[in-house]
C-alpha cells in the first residue's frame, strides 16, 4: 500500500477561501475603514463599555420605578454567575479522576494502527519552526513501517526551506512533504494530506506547524482510538497542549499557565462533566475513516470546534487525555495575543449560530451532551454580558432614591467571591495536575492567580464581547497568529521523499 508519488496536489472541490467581508449598514463600513486599532476601540466601546452603560441606566430606572423588578433581576444575575462557577468548579474536581486509556499493556508492534501525524504549515509565516517540528515528529516513538510524517503546506514564493525539507525527505522515508498548489489556509493543506492518506493510514493526528508532541504521544492516542476486543474506544481524542516558550515573556508565562488550566484542567473534567471532549485544532487525533467522512469546512474561522459539534451529532465519541502531551508556542505580545483570541471567540460565536438549535433536539445526545451544548454555546456567548450587570445593579440600588444597599451587598459579595474563586481553584489545580516543566511550579500559578484577578479574566471576557460585535459588523478577516521559534539549532540536513513513504508503511488490516 503506496502513498502517491506527487510533492504537490493541487487543491480541488474545496469551499471557498474564508474571506474577510464587510456588509451591511453604513456603520459596518465605517468601521471597515478604521483600520485595525480603530476597529478593536470600536469592538470595546460596542461590547463593553456601551452594555455596561445600558446596565446601570436599565437598573437605575428600575430602581426608581419598579424595586421589585429590580431585585428579579439581581436574584437571576447573581445565580447565574455562581451556577457557572459551580459548575467550572466541578469541572476541576473531577479533573483529579479522569481516567487511564482503556490499554495499559504495551501492544505488539503488528497489532498498532497504522498513523499519519499531520504538520499544517502555513507558509513563510511559520518556516521558523517548521523544520524542528519535523524532526519532533520523527522522534515518536512508534514503529517506523506504520508511521508516516506529513508535511503538508502553502507558500506564495519558492523558499529554502523547501530544499531543507526536500534533502530530509531523501533519507528519512517516513517523511511526506506536500505543496497545496492553490491553497490559501490551513484547511485546505489539511484536506491535501488526507487526500494522500485515506485509505492508508486508520489514525490521523493534526498539529500546527510549532507543535512538538511527546514521543510517547503517538502510542497513548493509539491506545484510545485502536480497535479491540469489544472496549468501548473514541474516535477523536485531543491531548494537552503545553507553551515551551513561557520564559520569554509575561505574556507567554501567563498563557503557559492559562494552557495548564484549560488542557490539564477544566479539558478533562468537561470531558467527563458533560461525556463529550473538543478537538482543539493541533495534538488531535482522530479515526481517519471519521475524520476524512467529516472533513474540515474552511468558511468557519474555526473549523476544529465546527466539526467537533458535527462529529458529537453523528454519534462519535469525542475523548480527552491530557497525558497526549504536544508543546506549543505562545504568542509574545499582547497584540498577538489579542488577535488569536478574537479569532478564536468570533469562530466560536460562529459554531454556536450553527449548531445550537440543532443539537440541543438532537435524540442522541445525552442529557450530560445538552447540558455542554448548553454551557459551551449558549452560554459562553452569553455569560460574559450577563457578568456586566451585578455592579451596576448594586450601584444603582445603592444610589437610589431611599433605596438602601444593605440586601444586595452580602450577596454581592459572594457572587463576587465565588467568580474570582474559579481563576484560584484551577491555579491550584493546574499546578498539582499539569505536566513536568510547567507543573509544580507555584510561583507561576499564584501569579496567573493574581493577574487573573486583576484584569486577564476580565480582558478574555472583553474579547468575547468585541467578537459580537465584530460578527454582527460583518468582519470575517483570518489574523494569522505569529510563529517564531523560541530556540533551537538551526535547520540543517533532514528526511524524506513523499515516493519513498508509503512503501514503508505497511500491514494494513
Amino acid at each position: 500500500m503506496t502513498v502517491s508519488q506527487e510533492d504537490e496536489i493541487v487543491v480541488s472541490s474545496m469551499l471557498p477561501p474564508h474571506e474577510p467581508r464587510l456588509r451591511g449598514s453604513a456603520l459596518a463600513r465605517w468601521y471597515g475603514a478604521l483600520g485595525r486599532r480603530g476597529q478593536v476601540v470600536v469592538e470595546v466601546l460596542l461590547g463593553s463599555l456601551a452594555p455596561l452603560l445600558v446596565a446601570f441606566c436599565i437598573s437605575l430606572v428600575l430602581a426608581r420605578t419598579a424595586p421589585q423588578a429590580l431585585e428579579v433581576l439581581f436574584w437571576v444575575v447573581f445565580f447565574s454567575l455562581t451556577g457557572t462557577s459551580l459548575l467550572i468548579l466541578m469541572e476541576c474536581a473531577r479533573a483529579y479522576r479522569f481516567p487511564e486509556p482503556p490499554v495499559r499493556t504495551p501492544v505488539p508492534a503488528e497489532d498498532l494502527p497504522r498513523v499519519a501525524t499531520v504538520i499544517a504549515a502555513y507558509l513563510p509565516n511559520e518556516q521558523e519552526t517548521l523544520l524542528e517540528s519535523v524532526r519532533a515528529h520523527l522522534a515518536l516513538d512508534y514503529p517506523q513501517d506504520r508511521h508516516l510524517v506529513v508535511v503538508t503546506y502553502n507558500t506564495p514564493e519558492r523558499l529554502p526551506l523547501e530544499d531543507d525539507l526536500a534533502r530530509l525527505a531523501e533519507v528519512e522515508p517516513r517523511l511526506v512533504v506536500l505543496h497545496v498548489a492553490g491553497s490559501t489556509s490551513k484547511v485546505q493543506n489539511i484536506e491535501g494530506a488526507l487526500e494522500l492518506v485515506a485509505g492508508v493510514v486508520d489514525v490521523v493526528g493534526i498539529f500546527d506547524a510549532d507543535h512538538h508532541p511527546h514521543p510517547t504521544a503517538a502510542r497513548r492516542a493509539a491506545q484510545w482510538l485502536g480497535d479491540g476486543a469489544g472496549e468501548k474506544r473514541f474516535d477523536v481524542v485531543q491531548g494537552q497542549c503545553v507553551v515551551r516558550n513561557d520564559s520569554d515573556t509575561f505574556v507567554t508565562r501567563t498563557v503557559a499557565a492559562e494552557f495548564a488550566a484549560l488542557y490539564a484542567v477544566a479539558h478533562p473534567g468537561r470531558t467527563v462533566v458533560h461525556d463529550f471532549g473538543i478537538f482543539g485544532g493541533s495534538n488531535g487525533w482522530w479515526r481517519a475513516d471519521v475524520l476524512v467522512g467529516l472533513g474540515l469546512d474552511q468558511r468557519m474561522l474555526t473549523e476544529d470546534i465546527d466539526i467537533s459539534m458535527r462529529a458529537l451529532a453523528q454519534g462519535c465519541r469525542l475523548g480527552t487525555d491530557p497525558r497526549i502531551l504536544s508543546s506549543e508556542l505562545a504568542p509574545a505580545t499582547w497584540g498577538g495575543l489579542w488577535r488569536q483570541r478574537m479569532r478564536w471567540s468570533q469562530g466560536w460565536l460562529e459554531v454556536s449560530a450553527r449548531h445550537l438549535r440543532s443539537l440541543l433536539p438532537h435524540r442522541g445526545l445525552s442529557a450530560a451532551q445538552r447540558r455542554g451544548v448548553v454551557f459551551l454555546l449558549g452560554w459562553r456567548v452569553l455569560h460574559p454580558f450577563v457578568a456586566l450587570w451585578l455592579v451596576p445593579i448594586v450601584v444603582a440600588t445603592a444610589v437610589a432614591v431611599d433605596r438602601s444597599v444593605t440586601w444586595t451587598l452580602p450577596f454581592f459579595l459572594i457572587s463576587a467571591l465565588f467568580v474570582n474563586g474559579v481563576p484560584v481553584v484551577q491555579a491550584v489545580a493546574a499546578n498539582r495536575l499539569a505536566p513536568p516543566g510547567i507543573g509544580r511550579r507555584p510561583r507561576l500559578f499564584a501569579r496567573f492567580a493574581l493577574v487573573s484577578l486583576l484584569g486577564f479574566a476580565e480582558l478574555r471576557m472583553v474579547i468575547t464581547r468585541g467578537a459580537v460585535v465584530r460578527h454582527l459588523l460583518g468582519n470575517r478577516a483570518w489574523d494569522v497568529t505569529s510563529r517564531e521559534a523560541a530556540s533551537g539549532p538551526p535547520a540543517s540536513d533532514a528526511p524524506t521523499t513523499q515516493a519513498r513513504a508509503g512503501d514503508r508503511l505497511v500491514g494494513a488490516r
